[in-house]
Parts: C-alpha cells; structure tokens; sequence
C-alpha cells in the first residue's frame, strides 16, 4: 500500500515564468527509505512541502490518506527564552502549555499555587505528560544530551545541539512519515552515526534531502534525483546511484557514437549519389542526327538516361532528407556532457617548514572551559582535519587561529609570511551590498577571468555573479565566500564546515580544488566523505 502517490505534478511560483517542476509523478511506498538529490535551487524543499501540505497552488494530484507526517525544516525556529525541554514537549502543544505552567508555578509556595499545581499534575498525566517527558528522555541521553543541556534556553544551544532536539521533537509525534530537510548539517559525527543507525533499523518511511553522501549511502534504498524540472528515480543506495548514472551515461555516449558513425556513412552515401546524378544532369552527349532528321538508332537510349539521371536525383534526395532527420533525431538524443573546468592555484613561495605553532592554548567562556593546555605543530603544507562533538570548541578553536577570537592563555604563532584565508559557517565576511563578482574581486578588476572561472565552477555564471550579496540563498553565499578565498591565493587555508549548504556537485568541484591546493589546509567538517578524501592528519577535540 502506498502512503504518498502523486500524478503530474507542476508547480510555479507566483510571479515567476520557469516551473520548478513539470509532470512529475512518484509513490512512496511503506519501508521506503529515500534520499532525494539534485542542484541548489531545483526544487527539493519545494516537493516536501508540497507533500506535507505546507504549500499549494500546484497541478495534479497528490494523495496521502490520513497519514501523520514528521518534517523537519532546514531553518529551525524556536520561541525566545523557551527551554530545550520545553521545545521538546511541543509536539504535543496541550503537554507543553502545563509543563511550562506547572515550572513556573513550582516557584510559588503559596495555597492557592499548590493546589493549582495538584490540578496540573493531574491534567499532565491524564494527557501523557508524563510518558512523553520518559520518551524525551531517553532519546536524549541517546542524542548525547544531556538534563543540564534540555534545561537550557534554546537560543544557548550551539547549531548542532538545536539540530538534535529538533530531531528528537519530532520522533517523539512516531510519524508514518518522516520528511528531513537537511538534518546532517550541523550534526557532529557521533549524532550523525547514531541517527543513521536510528533510521536505517527504524519501521518508519523517509523522505530525506542531503549532501551528505556517507549519510546517503548509510540509509537510502532509494534515490530520486530532481533536476531541470524532472524525477528520475533509481534504486539503490547513493553509491549504487552514482555507478547506475555513471553505466547510463556510458551507454549513452556508446549509443551516440554509434549514431554519428552511421550519419557518416549516410553522409557519405547521400554525397556519393548527389555527386552522380549532377554529373549525369551536367553530361549532355551529342547526338547523331539521320538524313531523315531522326536521332541515330546508336542513341535512342537517350530518354532512359534521362530517367537514370531523374532516380539518381530522387534517390540522393531521400537520403539528404534521412540524414537530416537522423542528426535532428541524434542531437535531440544526445547525453550533455559538461566542460571539465578546474580551480587553479598558483604554487606558493613559503619556504618555512614550521607554519603554526601552538603552546599551551586555553578558552573559557564564562564558567565553561572550552579547553586548555592545547599544544600543535602544523607542517608546511600539511593537512588536518579538527573534528569533535558539538561544542567541544571547533569553530571557536579556528577562530582564534584566524585572530577572529582572542585565547585567555597561551600563544599562536604564525609563519611570519604566511598568508592565511578563513572561511567561517556564518558568512561574517560577506558585504550584503556587493555583487558576488565584486565580492570575490575586492577592487582586482584585472583578474576578472579567474575569478568567473571559479565562480563558474560553482554553479555561479553569467548574469548571476552581478546579484548582490544581500538576495542570495544561503547555499549561493556559501559558495561566494569559497570562491573569494580561493580566488585569494592564501597560503593556509582555515575551513569550517565548508560543505554546509553546498550541494553534492559543489562539494565535488571543492574537493578538487583543495586536492589541487599548494598550501596547508586546516578544516572543521562532519562530511566523513570529504574529510576521508582531504585530510591526512586528525585532531579530536572531544578525546
């Protein structure tokens, strides 16, 4: 029995000319586990909502009967000053008014308060206050959360933290249905084992939108690929996806060469018979005329000549109209196979072998000690990943090495020509009022070339790189700021959570680029994928 069917879909923004997507159809089935893949921008949040009933003014139909359906949204919005716990009981809104009574009231010792507090207990049981809180509970010391961390405001919580009590909110509701956009961003690698062990065993459907390809591969036994308007389902898990995609095109290509082989034989046929009847319709041969001003018996075969030269010309004219119809037949056919560009890095000139040195190093925020008596020795050219569980002091370990962050104890010492680029999650060094190109030009005009060729390679080309800054998506000025540092030509590179925002396509021309990159590279991830591809040293913050 299928929980999701939809048939011919399309849907167009108010206002806009272009459809996101035009006649789609799909079924998600029961035990359906499917990750749902394409470019920034082709429509993917715009389906789930679609499905979830968040959104209408679409074509065609899609039934879901009476299902409970779980979504959990890309941005997270929480109530000012709400607890953690208390966002957490909201999935049942009735719970979560008396839970936040029932706090604020055991403050009060007066008669009227207790017995006003009696009468909430007991309308929170009754309501399954009580069983939700154990359920809340329980995923959290599962999540790594733990009752001081559920306490707190949610607003104190690090990305990754609100990320986890998102996700257990809306496991408590036990949907039918879960619809996830983006849930691994911000989630460390500990949480993101543990919620792809939760969703690979769990009995309940998925739909889920990510670039993480690790995640992909863990959980899916489906992947729909939504791109330039279309869906092309495939089975199998992102990897299987990938070889599936990779054979088709091969055939394809296979099948495209064998097309233009055979218009090259047609080519040639149909010149060859062209070429014979013009030369038949240019020879006129002389006749021989009799006393009796008859033409010679020796040429009475003149007419069927003329009949030859008339099929030859037909004949070639049939073919030229084959041939015509093969080359429409085969451009219309023909797999678009992209021009490979590259982001280019010029060598660097930085003779030290020592780039960073690190002594002793100590961060506290108020009463909470991030860490101290942190010590490292960074390589020329040499390539860490920093990993960790959220709030172990990642970001705020990178920015302190950016000079974004002062250290309450110890030294950080450069190279003293090294030049460093810092790309940081929350886009700082963006100015909202720049085009992209200005952004990474900063004033150097003379290299406009390098810097669209980057931006190409990025998916930002043509007319978009005169967009300001301030009307991007989140995944665009993600790839703005990539682009201007590595158009900067640093000689370190300090990366947190580069990968964030950027679909997979994106993360695959990034990885190339830093493959490619001359100098150190200093990167905070939880993209396993990327960072087994790019790092050659590891430094655990959480051990």
């Amino acid at each position: 029995m299928s929980l999701v069917s939809a048939t011919s879909v399309s849907f167009c923004y108010p206002g806009s000319v272009d459809a996101v997507f035009s006649e789609i159809s799909l079924t998600v089935e029961r035990d359906s586990r499917i990750g749902l893949v394409g470019p920034n921008g082709c429509g993917k949040t715009t389906l789930l909502k679609l499905i979830c009933g968040q959104l209408g003014g679409f074509t065609g139909a899609i039934e879901c009967g009476r299902l409970q359906i779980g979504i959990l949204p890309q941005y997270l919005e929480f109530a000012s000053g709400q607890t953690a716990f208390s966002y957490a009981l909201s999935s049942n809104l009735h719970v979560q008014k008396i839970y936040d009574e029932i706090k604020q009231l055991e403050h009060e010792s007066d008669e009227v308060n207790a017995l006003r507090l009696g009468e909430l207990y007991a309308s929170y049981g009754e309501l399954g206050g009580f069983d939700l809180e154990a359920s809340v509970k329980r995923l959290a010391d599962e999540f790594g959360l733990s009752l001081a961390t559920l306490l707190r405001r949610v607003e104190t919580l690090s990305g990754g933290e609100k990320t986890k009590i998102a996700l257990l909110r809306l496991l408590t509701t036990s949907p039918d249905l879960l619809l996830l956009d983006e849930p691994t961003n911000h989630l460390d690698i500990a949480t993101l084992e543990w919620f792809e062990n939760y969703l690979a065993c769990c009995k309940t459907s998925f739909m889920v939108i990510s670039h993480d390809r690790r995640f992909l591969d863990q959980c899916c036994n489906e992947i729909w690929e939504l791109n330039n308007g279309s869906l092309t389902v495939f089975s199998g898990n992102y990897s299987f996806y990938r070889s599936q995609k990779k054979h088709a095109l091969e055939r394809q290509i296979e099948f495209a060469e064998q097309i233009d082989r055979k218009i090259n034989r047609l080519k040639n046929s149909a010149g060859q018979v062209r070429d014979d009847a013009e030369r038949m319709e240019t020879f006129k041969p002389t006749r021989s005329i009799s006393k009796s001003g008859r033409i010679c018996k020796r040429d009475a075969g003149s007419a069927k000549a003329l009949l030859r030269t008339q099929n030859k010309q037909r004949a070639a004219t049939v073919l030229e109209n084959r041939l015509e119809k093969m080359i429409a037949k085969a451009e219309a056919t023909r797999p678009f196979i992209e021009k490979k560009r590259a982001i280019s890095f010029a060598p660097r000139g930085l003779k030290n072998n020592t780039v960073l040195r690190v002594e002793n190093l100590g961060k506290n925020f108020g009463n909470v000690k991030i860490f101290a008596d942190f010590s490292l020795i960074v390589a020329n050219g040499e390539r860490i990943a920093i990993v960790g569980p959220n709030g172990s002091g990642k970001t705020t370990l990178l920015k302190m090495f950016a000079s974004c962050e002062s250290a309450d104890f110890g030294s950080i010492n450069w190279a003293p020509d090294a030049r460093i680029g810092y790309y940081a999650q929350e886009f700082e060094q963006l100015n909202p009022e720049f085009s992209i190109l200005e952004q990474v030009l900063q004033g150097d005009t003379a290299q406009q070339t390098r810097a669209r060729t980057i931006l190409g390679c990025l998916k930002l080309e043509k007319e978009k790189v005169n967009q300001q800054i301030k009307k991007l998506s989140v995944g665009e000025k993600s790839k703005t700021a990539l682009a201007r540092l590595l158009f900067s030509d640093p000689d370190v590179l300090l990366l947190d959570e580069p990968t964030n925002h950027l679909e997979i396509e994106a993360r695959e021309v990034l990885e190339e680029a830093l493959e490619n990159f001359f100098g150190t590279l200093i990167l905070v991830s939880h993209d396993r994928w990327f960072v087994d591809r790019l790092a050659e040293r590891r430094i655990d913050l959480g051990l």
